[in-house]
């Protein structure tokens, strides 16, 4: 562990040096605070720098406060824009290669190895698809490599993303499993509704079910709900946190405790609404620092989740620490009359953990009250599990806190074809200070 600190710290410290020296937009912002990182001497110093904004960043760019203007050497890719607006990232050649070292690292965690056959699920509004399903211009960097790499190492097919606006297009889900049949990966990576919908899509027909021996479902699942999807693709399910801005920051291994955070290229930080260090366990904003990015750095970047660490060690015997699965985007966390904020996590669990629902949102509306939108089994629910559920998630909530259960047809996706189990309509005033996570 002291020589991956020395690293970390060595990364750092040249990576700020450079920051202030070079580049206008974190020079301007920190004199302006008053702080010289030319002087820290830990990673416990980043605490004295300012938290980089999205809106912080896009108002850089726009004021070529990175120097793009003067370089040619890099291809744009883009965030998904789900938790905010896309944040347009230049990577040239060599910071493709490092961030596909990180990325073919989380892989490996679950077993897979390159040559090894895989199969992607990505949302629609995926850089990797040039806009064909979100009728936006777009195109992702380094394409014919990546190319290369996915068809020819990887082995990878690339499904068709479902590209309606809600659930239901069964046509989309029986071209995925007829593809599953036909070439069986060992590994497929997916989001937790395209899974969800081939689950179900079997289960309803009786199909024969898909062997799939490794998964990465990229959400947050409930103990129960896991099990019972492992049990269903005879597989074992992985989770891994690289958002578009950095990729690779945390990663599961067979253990399954956690996500180790990738402390040797990633220094992650969870913070409270004051911007100070939380304790293990507790929920806070996270903030990242990609120590490999020179190009446009970011350092201290509010990435718009919330998520937790943990302090002790995995049993696998990785120096690298844990975090929790991410608890929820920080725009989607509920709030009462006051301003009082309920993280929906423990929610979306409840509700994950009922056998009898197909799809779910819970969404709290510009009046306060809290929705459960559910699109019920019409073959096993009643209204006896309207009353058991509705109880059961009115018991996880504090007073203040209103909450119905509603069955509806279908669950509205993002406009980037991303699925959000929770979404707050309306903000209201308040942090995550006092945060209420059952």
């Amino acid at each position: 562990m002291a020589e991956i600190n020395d690293i970390r710290w060595t990364k750092l410290r040249k990576l700020l040096t450079y920051a202030m020296n070079d580049v206008p937009f974190y020079r301007d912002m920190w004199t302006e605070a008053g702080v010289d990182p030319r002087r820290f001497t830990s990673p416990a110093d980043l605490v004295h720098l300012p938290v980089t904004t999205r809106a912080a960043l896009l108002t850089g760019q726009q004021q070529d406060g990175f120097g793009l203007s003067r370089r040619t050497d890099y291809q744009m890719t883009h965030s998904s824009g789900t938790t905010g607006p896309r944040v347009y990232l230049p990577f040239t050649r060599a910071d493709m290669q490092v961030k596909y070292a990180s990325y073919l690292r989380e892989f490996y965690a679950t077993g897979w190895r390159l040559g090894v056959r895989s199969a992607a699920l990505h949302y629609s509004g995926h850089p990797e698809f040039g806009g064909r399903y979100s009728g936006e211009p777009d195109r992702d960097n380094y394409v014919d490599i990546r190319s290369f790499v996915f068809r020819w190492l990887h082995q990878r097919v690339l499904l068709p993303p479902y590209p309606a606006a809600e659930s239901g297009d069964d046509e989309v889900v029986a071209g995925w499993y007829d593809a599953l049949r036909q070439r069986p990966p060992f590994l497929l990576e997916t989001m937790d509704f395209g899974i969800l919908a081939l689950w179900r899509y079997i289960e309803e027909r009786g199909l024969p079910p898909l062997r799939i021996p490794k998964m990465i479902v990229l959400a947050t699942l409930s103990p129960d709900l896991r099990r019972r999807l492992e049990r269903a693709f005879s597989t074992e399910v992985f989770n891994r946190f690289g958002p578009h801005e950095m990729e690779g920051v945390a990663y599961e291994c067979g253990e399954h405790a956690g996500l180790h955070l990738a402390i040797d290229s990633v220094h992650a930080e969870f913070l409270d609404d004051e911007d100070r260090p939380v304790r293990a366990g507790e929920p806070g904003r996270i903030v990242l620092t990609d120590l490999d990015s020179y190009l446009m750095p970011l350092i201290r970047y509010e990435i718009g989740d919330i998520g937790a660490f943990r302090d002790e060690p995995c049993r696998c015997g990785r120096v690298f620490p844990l975090m929790q699965d991410i608890i929820c985007r920080t725009r989607d966390i509920f709030r009462d009359e006051s301003g009082q904020p309920l993280l929906p996590r423990p929610l979306i669990a409840a509700v994950q953990d009922e056998p009898a629902v197909r799809f779910f949102q819970l969404i709290q509306t510009a009046g306060g009250q809290i929705e459960a939108r559910i699109v019920p089994d019409p073959a096993s629910w009643t209204d006896a599990h309207t009353t058991r559920l509705r109880a059961k998630l009115a018991s996880l909530m504090p007073a203040g806190f209103r909450i119905d259960v509603v069955a509806i047809d279908r669950v509205q996706l993002e406009g980037n074809g991303k699925f959000s189990p929770a979404k707050a309509l309306a903000h209201h005033r308040g942090g995550l200070e006092s945060c209420v996570s059952l």
